[in-house]
């Protein structure tokens, strides 16, 4: 985790708290919508997360356990943690390929595909009782 190792001592240009209100994609929105250049930083507990921006676009992702998309598929489903921002030059990770709105719609098909597979273990649970 590359990320972590290269971190910015200074102050954040932009943190907070991740929550219901404001979840792990909407921040990463918030992010690409001001076409930030930095890198972001998030933790919850034991888990950390480090995503890269260039103009807004998402260009490296990784996390303790996993790297690119599949780090930003875990970290969506976080309920909580705070995170921060680093305005500079981003720092090198595992790439992320496509456009924001892809990795978003990408993240978002991901998360529906785990939840139809839980759907249907619970049923089939359910159905052996």
């Amino acid at each position: 985790m590359a990320h972590w190792r290269a971190a910015n001592l200074e102050s954040p240009d932009l943190s907070g708290r991740l929550g219901r209100r404001f979840t792990p994609l909407l921040a990463l929105q918030a992010c690409h919508m001001a076409e930030l250049t930095g890198t972001f930083r998030a933790r919850s507990g034991p888990r950390m997360m480090s995503v890269s921006f260039l103009g807004g676009e998402v260009i490296a992702a990784d996390s303790l356990d996993s790297e690119g998309i599949e780090a930003l598929v875990d970290f969506a489903q976080w309920s909580d943690g705070r995170f921060e921002f680093h305005s500079g030059e981003p720092i090198d990770g595992p790439a992320v390929p496509g456009p924001f709105d892809w990795v978003v719609l990408e993240v978002c098909h991901r998360l529906d595909q785990i939840h139809v597979r839980e759907e249907a273990a619970m049923e089939r649970q359910a159905a052996a009782v």
